[in-house]
């Protein structure tokens, strides 16, 4: 098996022409092990850091369709509604590599 099917952790009952699957990691109830933690302190930065992407993105858009023809306060709208973009972008993906490590590990 090369690395490429241990990362995306293929479903063997699968039928062929499927997407492989990640396989989440869930904390386990009551268990302090590492591996728990890991995950719960990964769910909760990913939670915290999604909900102040999504503010960025409120307030940028809320200073682009505010901006009454002046294109300085558009650009930083606009900039602003990109760099939320691009956050929500890397958490995402930040989450998808790590869920893919620890499939990989375990």
């Amino acid at each position: 098996m090369n690395l490429i099917e241990k990362v995306l952790a293929a479903d063997p009952t699968a039928p062929a022409n499927t997407f492989p699957v990640l396989k989440f990691v869930q904390p386990v109830a009551g268990d302090t092990g590492f591996q728990s933690i890991a995950v719960n302190i990964l769910n909760w930065s990913a939670g915290i850091g999604a909900i102040i992407a999504f503010v960025f993105l409120i307030i940028g858009g809320f200073l682009y369709l505010t901006a009454g023809g002046n294109a300085e306060s558009a650009k930083k709208g606009m900039q602003g509604i990109l760099n939320a973009v691009i956050g929500l972008i890397i958490i995402a993906l930040s989450y998808v590599m790590i869920i893919a490590v620890v499939n990989l590990i375990s």
